[in-house]
């Protein structure tokens, strides 16, 4: 029995879901829980996911019905985490329970970047907002790494962001105040750890080795040291490449979510190989990754490219 990672071939986007199974501890039962970190949504396009048509494909129940999302994780909302949200939330008949955001002033400067990224942007408002739908969860890691151990053991470890992070999004090193549209969101993304028993699965957000990473590893050093698998921060880029941090974890599996000519431009496979040169790197233009992190430490993790 294992705890799923799906990192899904969205192109220069993000689109995790993460699926622990029903499970038992002693004489207690852990319900099943689906989290999707994320979102870049493609339709009729033969080089990438469609996300909602993957999640139906995967998620449904013996009966048939569909799988709720228990836990949707906005890392941050730039158009390619949320690009597919209204169609989502609203078309596919996929429930969503619960929403973690966080507060922020950022608006973007235009809509320009994808043909449903405006819609995209209010759906992000409605669901994050006073009248959701879902219960809305606003948490950050405040000073050391914060613990969210719900009451069925989903055992995530918030990294990022930290009060300081969400102030220096917001603000000048002089202490002014950004406009809404130059707020440096990506600088306050959720990074979580997924752990999994004595292992670790980090999901890294988008925030860049300074601030962001120094932040992290600053505060949150004994909480890398078990990561079994990494999805590198940003896509890969090298602007979230961060040495110390990366040995610290020394991951054995690292998971870029790019587009191959993104990767071509700004990947630093290269750089992470260095680091760890016993790590399995994967990329999802190859095919969507599916790693499998088994509860018993004894078993190997597995790794399947669709």
């Amino acid at each position: 029995m294992s705890v799923d990672f799906h990192f899904l071939n969205v192109g220069y986007g993000d689109c995790t879901i993460v699926h622990w199974p029903e499970r038992t501890a002693g004489e207690k039962v852990k319900a099943e829980r689906i989290m999707m970190m994320d979102l870049y949504h493609h339709e009729d396009n033969d080089e990438y996911e469609d996300v909602i048509e993957y999640y139906k494909t995967h998620f449904r129940d013996e009966d048939g019905s569909l799988k709720p999302i228990f836990r949707f994780v906005c890392s941050h909302p730039h158009q390619d985490h949320i690009c597919g949200l209204k169609k989502l939330f609203k078309d596919s008949e996929i429930r969503i329970l619960n929403f973690w955001d966080n507060d922020h002033s950022f608006v973007p400067a235009d809509f320009d970047g994808h043909e449903t990224h405006e819609d995209d942007w209010k759906t992000y408002k409605t669901l994050g907002g006073d009248n959701s739908p879902a219960t809305v969860i606003k948490t950050e890691r405040s000073e050391k790494p914060r613990q969210f151990w719900d009451s069925d053991g989903d055992r995530i470890i918030i990294l990022s962001p930290s009060d300081a992070l969400i102030k220096h999004a917001h603000e000048t090193e002089d202490g002014t105040k950004r406009a809404s549209d130059k707020v440096e969101i990506d600088e306050m993304s959720y990074a979580l750890s997924i752990q999994v028993n004595s292992r670790s699965v980090i999901l890294a957000g988008d925030g860049r080795a300074s601030p962001a990473w120094n932040d992290i590893l600053q505060e949150c050093k004994d909480d890398l040291g078990s990561c079994a698998v990494l999805k590198a921060g940003h896509h890969g880029h090298d602007c979230s490449f961060h040495e110390e941090a990366l040995k610290k974890m020394d991951p054995k599996i690292i998971v870029f979510s790019n587009s191959k000519d993104e990767d071509k431009s700004n990947g630093a496979k290269s750089d992470y190989k260095r680091v760890c040169p016993g790590a399995k790197i994967y990329k999802t233009f190859d095919g969507t990754v599916i790693v499998r992190v088994p509860f018993k430490a004894e078993e190997d993790i597995s790794v399947e490219v669709l």
